[in-house]
């Protein structure tokens, strides 16, 4: 039986057509450096198409910039951005952000939706200031829970 055995997905897809695996499964396939990316990527595009909140765009593509956050897995939940040192759920949250619309603040947190670490005026700001909150020393995205 081809599952069990070592093989990938494209080797099992080639073998057996009626099966087809999602990008996502691919990347698992690869390590988590590669769910990371895809997931950057998808955040990236879902954010280039929600043009009624440029706020989000402009958080999403600050963050990217961002070397310490870019090797984490980012994720979203309405409109708050999180960042997660795994890459699968339940997430170990690391630091969130959400952005305000009509150009208001954009607010830092430990965890999407909790209490405020602090305030900034841009998204580029918000970034640094979610920075100067991650630990010392973390590292890229692992694969795993945060359980």
């Amino acid at each position: 039986m081809a599952w069990g055995k070592g093989r990938s997905l494209r080797e099992l897809r080639a073998d057996l057509p009626f099966l087809h695996s999602s990008e996502r499964a691919e990347a698992h396939e690869r390590g988590p450096d590669a769910v990371v990316e895809l997931q950057w990527r998808t955040m990236r595009e879902q954010a280039a198409e929600a043009p009624d909140f440029p706020e989000f765009g402009e958080l999403v593509e600050a963050a990217h910039a961002e070397p310490r956050l870019r090797q984490l897995y980012v994720f979203s939940s309405h409109w708050t951005l999180g960042f997660s040192s795994c890459t699968e759920y339940p997430f170990r949250d690391e630091v969130a952000i959400a952005p305000s619309p009509n150009g208001s603040l954009y607010r830092v947190m430990m965890h999407p939706h909790s209490g405020a670490l602090g305030e900034a005026a841009t998204a580029q700001k918000a970034v640094a200031l979610a920075v100067s909150h991650l630990p010392t020393g973390l590292g890229p995205a692992v694969v795993g829970t945060a359980e």
